[in-house]
């Protein structure tokens, strides 16, 4: 069988001018087709269930009617866990990015990015699993992945910190956690960053799912399906 050289995804957004653009312009790039077009996330799942081939990446906003971004990838995660997911959303808060890596989102853009930039998150999840907004933080882990370069020395703290990376617990919460300061937490952020050449905490947080210092929280998941299904 000839493997289709075409990256072939499904997009929820409620905006319909900002759906529609966005789906011409990666389509008029070359290499990617739009199969299902959704206004929101039990409109992509109804058409997902439905659907002759499954897509490769799902796009996905957060802020939608109802169902939600979080939502949508939660479910997604637990019934289609080979589909992979890019979040294309408005919101900056740390928060919200936090949120989605720990669910287990594969990359995230900003809605105000180029539409090139989208068409290379695309090719870079389909190929490598993982696409990391900074791109030096993205050859730095695909150097890693190959083998090329070895991580550098971790201590037993900055591993703790890396686990609460992705969790939706404050700097002062961590820090409870760990049983010490804030301070300390920030420390533990700043060092990590200079030894793996990562900008901040989303960055930490990805890099926590993809190397195994942090696991998704499955049992969420597991409660949002079941909520679901009722």
């Amino acid at each position: 069988m000839i493997k289709d050289p075409c990256i072939h995804v499904a997009y929820a957004d409620d905006h319909t001018l900002v759906r529609t653009s966005v789906i011409s312009y990666i389509q008029n790039l070359g290499g990617i087709y739009a199969d299902i077009e959704a206004t929101n996330g039990l409109d992509l799942i109804k058409q997902l269930e439905h659907a002759s081939k499954l897509p490769d990446i799902v796009m996905l906003d957060i802020n939608m009617p109802g169902m939600d971004g979080f939502e949508t990838l939660q479910y997604l995660k637990r019934k289609w866990p080979d589909i992979k997911s890019l979040i294309l959303t408005a919101f900056e808060a740390e928060w919200h990015l936090i949120k989605m890596i720990n669910i287990g989102i594969n990359g995230y853009l900003l809605k105000n990015c180029h539409p090139r930039t989208i068409k290379l998150a695309l090719e870079t999840i389909q190929e490598f699993g993982v696409y990391y907004a900074d791109a030096a933080e993205e050859h730095f882990y695909n150097k890693v992945q190959d083998g090329k370069i070895k991580l550098p020395h971790i201590t037993d703290k900055e591993m703790e910190y890396l686990k609460y990376c992705p969790t939706d617990l404050s700097y002062s919460q961590i820090a409870a956690q760990m049983n010490t300061t804030v301070k300390a937490i920030e420390g533990y952020m700043t060092r990590l960053c200079e030894k793996l050449h990562i900008r901040g905490r989303i960055g930490l947080a990805m890099f926590a799912i993809q190397f195994g210092y942090s696991k998704v929280d499955t049992k969420a998941i597991s409660k949002m399906v079941i909520g679901l299904k009722k």
